[in-house]
């Protein structure tokens, strides 16, 4: 199953159930014209995921994810006018790293986040033709069950 699918149910749990989309940034702004609720989440293709065996036999995998946390805005307002955009896309960004790392599928959870990770997150203004401001997230999420090859 593609990573996107875990992203997507994790983002269907946050407060206000922001809508989801996955493309590139094309895609993306092609598809926040037809995005009819936000909040909004996008998510861009994975960018790098890094292999990991280990000694028993599995192997880890690890995922840098970008994600942007959006609203929609008004043609032509200043960025002080947005700022309450970026307060609510930040507080959807860090709920989502804290119910990543407790979402479960089967019988254990499924990322693991370190403590001391970092993730990083930009506020981002009048971003897409559509105009919509909050933060751009990006987070590196390890895989915590993998089958044995």
């Amino acid at each position: 199953m593609p990573i996107r699918n875990q992203i997507a149910a994790i983002v269907q749990t946050l407060t206000d159930s922001p809508a989801f989309a996955y493309g590139t940034v094309n895609e993306l702004n092609t598809l926040a014209d037809d995005v009819t609720s936000f909040p909004c989440v996008f998510m861009y293709p994975v960018q790098s995921i890094e292999l990991s065996p280990h000694i028993n036999g599995s192997v880890d995998n690890t995922f840098t994810l970008n994600l942007e946390f959006l609203f929609k805005t008004e043609f032509g307002q200043y960025t002080a006018n947005n700022e309450t955009y970026v307060s609510q896309a930040l507080k959807l960004a860090n709920q989502f790293i804290v119910k990543a790392s407790t979402y479960r599928e089967s019988d254990g959870r499924y990322f693991k986040i370190k403590a001391g990770t970092k993730a990083k997150c930009l506020p981002v203004y009048n971003k897409f033709d559509a105009n919509t401001t909050g933060v751009a997230l990006t987070i590196t999420l390890a895989t915590m069950y993998f089958l044995n090859y």
